[in-house]
């Protein structure tokens, strides 16, 4: 499966796609993540399909609704496939707590269980998991860590970093 390393103004991405679809992006260049992901045998550094790098492109000149035309194949529970939906009913630059995302999916009591679903994301930035905060509006829990969370915000209400 390929993968590719890459660089924007609000981060640093490793993106891995099998034919036309995303299987894998996460922040940082952090090749642990991905091998809790894929099988480390079965992937191959190769230069990013042109589809990919125009969508991410947009997106970086404050386009957002160029990551919906990335197709992604998600292997992920029914639960985690309720939560990362959801996630995408957040608009670019809002947040929202992980009590709200569980009340969002219909179940009141499961902010824990939400958290885990995003610690689990697979498909990070395409399902925004970075617009997740802390009821109390703070920062917490992001598996790619807190500064790049910082970044995809800032990024999102136009913040320069």
């Amino acid at each position: 499966m390929p993968y590719k390393k890459l660089t924007y103004t609000f981060g640093e991405l490793v993106i891995g796609w099998e034919e036309e679809e995303v299987v894998y992006l996460d922040f940082g260049h952090d090749m642990n993540r991905l091998k809790q992901h894929l099988d480390e045998a079965a992937y191959y550094e190769a230069p990013l399909p042109g589809f990919l790098a125009d969508a991410l492109n947009a997106y970086e000149q404050g386009q957002p609704e160029a990551l919906n035309t990335i197709p992604c194949r998600l292997e992920v529970t029914a639960f985690q496939q309720r939560v990362l939906e959801a996630l995408k009913l957040i608009p670019f630059g809002q947040t929202a707590s992980y009590g709200q995302l569980a009340r969002m999916i219909g179940s009141d009591k499961a902010a824990r269980a939400v958290g885990g679903a995003l610690n689990r994301n697979p498909i990070a930035l395409i399902y925004p998991c970075h617009r997740i905060i802390g009821s109390s509006g703070k920062m917490t829990g992001f598996a790619s860590g807190i500064a790049h969370k910082e970044a995809l915000l800032a990024h999102e209400l136009g913040e320069k970093n």
